[in-house]
């Protein structure tokens, strides 16, 4: 047996299908999606920038530490690229306004020279583009990214100038009541330390501002990457970054003063006082290591109540 069928009908649909006005679909090409576009805008206002700060603030001393703290930043959004691409697809439109807020301060900062806001803009640009893709979950999910980034500024001129007045006087001072109650004949005028034969100035690249800014970033990244059981552990150690990097830069300044003592003013000026620069870090870190015992030791006897 075979079932007849019945192809009456068939002519009648495709009539009326020829007659259903078709409307094209307007789509860009490939190369001009949202992504790509975004990419494009990010790599073409950052190549500038980077070639102005590699030749200008990062080719210095006091900024020497820029390249360092943007290959961190890279591999913190890196190391949850995995999670961003979970995130379902999502469209906030504030994130229009963080991105007209990048074009305005990356020109303004790009025409005037004010390295501040050029680099701070990217910090709008990245919010801006993760707001328009995966709305406030990933602004949730790269908050510390995103807040590690302020390591990339470089701080306004008056506000270093400012800071660094009053930590090199109170090094200045540090230095000499220790040396002075050790039995070292060593007097002091203003930031200028006089000790024996020898006058040695406290200048600004041994005030510990950038040692204190370096090993505060250092710092979050420890507690962030360890994430300490207990959030009192956390807060503490923290706060105990910038007086720890205190008292490493005093000890840095002290070593100086006593190598120029014993050694002459030649070794005090030479390799060994770059070499002393590394003293600051090896300091701190010891301190941040006993720190951080203490707090383990401490926080066995404790419950975990945890910040997250």
């Amino acid at each position: 047996m075979s079932t007849l069928r019945d192809t009456s009908e068939t002519p009648h649909k495709a009539s009326l299908m020829d007659r259903i006005p078709v409307t094209p679909q307007f789509a860009l090409p490939g190369l001009f999606n949202g992504r790509r576009l975004a990419v494009l805008a990010f790599t073409s206002a950052l190549l500038p920038t980077l070639y102005t700060l590699m030749n200008t603030l990062w080719a210095t001393p006091d900024q020497e530490h820029g390249p360092i703290i943007l290959l961190l930043v890279l591999w913190l959004f890196w190391r949850k690229r995995g999670a961003l691409a979970a995130l379902p697809d999502r469209t906030v439109g504030l994130g229009w306004v963080a991105v007209a807020g990048f074009a305005l301060c990356y020109g303004l900062g790009r025409s005037q020279g004010i390295y501040f806001l050029e680099t701070g803009s990217f910090i709008l640009l990245v919010a801006g583009w993760l707001l328009l893709e995966k709305g406030w979950a990933s602004l949730r999910l790269m908050w510390f990214p995103l807040f590690f980034m302020l390591y990339l500024l470089p701080l306004p001129g008056p506000v270093v100038d400012a800071i660094t007045s009053g930590l090199k006087e109170s090094v200045s001072h540090v230095a000499e009541a220790v040396l002075y109650w050790a039995g070292y004949p060593i007097a002091r005028n203003g930031v200028v330390l006089n000790i024996g034969q020898y006058q040695l100035l406290v200048a600004d690249a041994c005030s510990g501002l950038n040692s204190m800014f370096s090993l505060s970033a250092l710092g979050f990244l420890f507690v962030h990457i360890t994430q300490p059981p207990h959030w009192w552990q956390r807060v503490i150690i923290i706060l105990a970054l910038l007086p720890i990097a205190f008292v490493a830069n005093v000890v840095r300044v002290m070593a100086l003063v006593l190598l120029t003592y014993y050694r002459g003013d030649a070794a005090g000026q030479g390799f060994m006082h770059t070499a002393a620069g590394l003293t600051v870090f090896v300091v701190a870190l010891v301190l941040v290591g006993i720190l951080g015992e203490i707090l383990m030791r401490l926080g066995r006897h404790s419950p975990k109540r945890s910040l997250q």
